[in-house]
Parts: C-alpha cells; sequence; structure tokens
C-alpha cells in the first residue's frame, strides 16, 4: 500500500502566476464590462474549475482498490475495472480499456504524482501486470 496528498500549486512554479492572475483579470474585465451578477457566475464557475489546482488531493493505492479523496469527493475503484495505464510527467491515467480511446479521459482515473514518481509508477505496474496474468487465465 501507498499513500501521500498531490497539492498541485505546491510543485507548480511558475503556473501558480497564471492560475492566480488570469482569473483575477478576466474576473475585474467581467465586474468592469457585464456587471455583478455575471461577475458572481464567472467567479462561481472559474472558482470551481481551477480549486482542485489549490486544495489537496488524498491517494491510497492498495493491492485491491484506488482510492481518490478530495475536498468534495472521493472515488473507490477496484483494480480489475482498468486495462492499462499512461505515464506522463504529471501522473498516471488508468484506462478501461486495453488500447488508446476518446472516452478514456471520462472513464478513466488520473493519478497525480507528488515528488513519488517511480514509486507510483512501479506500484502501478506490478498491479496492472498481476491483472493482465489473472485476466488472460
Amino acid at each position: 500500500m501507498i499513500e501521500w496528498t498531490s497539492i498541485p500549486c505546491r510543485i507548480g512554479g511558475k503556473k501558480n502566476i497564471i492560475a492566480i492572475v488570469i482569473p483575477i483579470i478576466v474576473w475585474t474585465l467581467i465586474l468592469l464590462f457585464w456587471g455583478v451578477g455575471w461577475f458572481i457566475l464567472s467567479l462561481i464557475l472559474v472558482g470551481c474549475s481551477i480549486l482542485p489546482y489549490f486544495l489537496p488531493t488524498r491517494y491510497i493505492l492498495t493491492r485491491d482498490t484506488i482510492v481518490v479523496k478530495s475536498f468534495f469527493t472521493k472515488q473507490k475503484k477496484r483494480w480489475e475495472d482498468y486495462r492499462s495505464f499512461y505515464v506522463d510527467k504529471n501522473g498516471v491515467l488508468l484506462s478501461p480499456f486495453k488500447k488508446h480511446s476518446r472516452l478514456e479521459n471520462f472513464r478513466g482515473i488520473y493519478i497525480r504524482f507528488h515528488k513519488n514518481n517511480n514509486e507510483v509508477v512501479k506500484f502501478i505496474k506490478d498491479i496492472m501486470e498481476k491483472e493482465n496474468e489473472t485476466e488472460d487465465v
């Protein structure tokens, strides 16, 4: 079992400036040109879309399950639900499809690293190889 908490803004660097300055500029322009009603609506919509970047997400990977706890949600999935995975510089996308599909971003689950890339990738590789072996039998 491995577990960690990922807070993207802590390792964001220059992205933090963009994540803070751009919404403030947009909100200011909306307030000036369209009024308070549209400002409040944009504050809610844009604010909710960038909130996960600033809030912690807890990941717990066990031999049987994947648990992702964020501020508003909790997802608990079984490894059997996933057939492939793709590693990028920020995390791992677990996909329910054997091959690439346009739907995997909607049906898969993204596990974000937090300075533990090698450990997470090795754990997922070991689990996925065991799942594929039992699937072939």
